[in-house]
């Protein structure tokens, strides 16, 4: 089978008595795109924010290629080869599309305080920002402010900039969230082509027909503890994972 990209060993963050995630386990293979889903409060982004070293755990470990991020600090994940977008998307508004990719392309600078120095500008940088843009279909919107873009193009712009630093590991969280049908089909067609280029992918996701699509294994977590693991077609029969999602009746406290 080879060895797991990331593995996430008995992993615990407490938060005063609030248990989030409680000995979780879980391993994203190489060029593998896993799921991990949930109900709301069920401690999907505090495990993102423990995988990006956000957080430190109360206990368990993070392994990336076979080593322990123990210690480590968010950028030095990202120069690890880990790049992240977020539920809330915040581009630098003022700054063109391009410009932010520049901007991301600035984690190879943070270790040297000469380099920090050089020209961000340059037209090796730039090319390689371009490449990105087109990578994700928005080579044509370069030169605009990103403030003024709409929904579906900022998430292009989110996974762009995290292209620049991922070139091993995405973590997505909530990419696909209030995009119409034609967006969530290009932006599922994009995903899997980063995956066909060998980029591992972990993603959070609520809508279920996007997830159930596009993942090759699902990880499912209800009040920070793992229920489920599987492949697609097994977790939606999957009876813990039902009666997380809607109540053991189906009732009125569905998530």
């Amino acid at each position: 089978m080879g060895q797991p990209l990331l593995e996430v060993a008995d992993l615990s963050k407490y938060f005063g008595g609030l248990k989030a995630l409680d000995c979780v386990n879980f391993r994203v293979m190489p060029g593998q795109i896993l799921g991990l889903i949930g109900p709301n409060g069920a401690g999907k982004t505090v495990c993102f924010n423990l995988i990006s070293s956000v957080y430190r755990p109360t206990s368990g470990r993070v392994l990336f290629e076979g080593r322990s991020t123990e210690g480590s600090a968010p950028y030095e994940i990202a120069k690890k080869g880990v790049g992240r977008t977020f539920q809330i998307v915040k581009p630098f508004a003022s700054l063109s599309v391009l410009e932010n990719v520049l901007v991301a392309q600035g984690i190879a600078r943070y270790d040297a305080f000469l380099k920090i120095w050089s020209a961000w500008r340059s037209k090796s940088e730039v090319n390689r920002g371009m490449r990105i843009l087109e990578r994700v279909g928005l080579a044509e919107l370069a030169h605009r402010k990103a403030g003024l873009l709409p929904l579906g193009n900022l998430r292009r712009l989110e996974i762009a900039r995290a292209l620049r630093v991922g070139h091993k590991l995405l973590l997505l969280d909530e990419s696909f969230s209030g995009l119409r049908h034609e967006e969530i089909s290009r932006l599922e067609g994009l995903i899997r082509s980063i995956r066909d280029e060998g980029i591992a992918v972990l993603l959070i996701e609520h809508n279920m027909r996007v997830a159930m699509g596009l993942c090759d294994r699902l990880v499912v977590l209800d009040h920070g503890r793992k229920i489920a693991e599987g492949p697609p077609e097994e977790i939606q029969q999957n009876e813990k994972v039902i009666e997380a999602y809607l109540g053991r009746k189906g009732g009125k406290d569905a998530a």
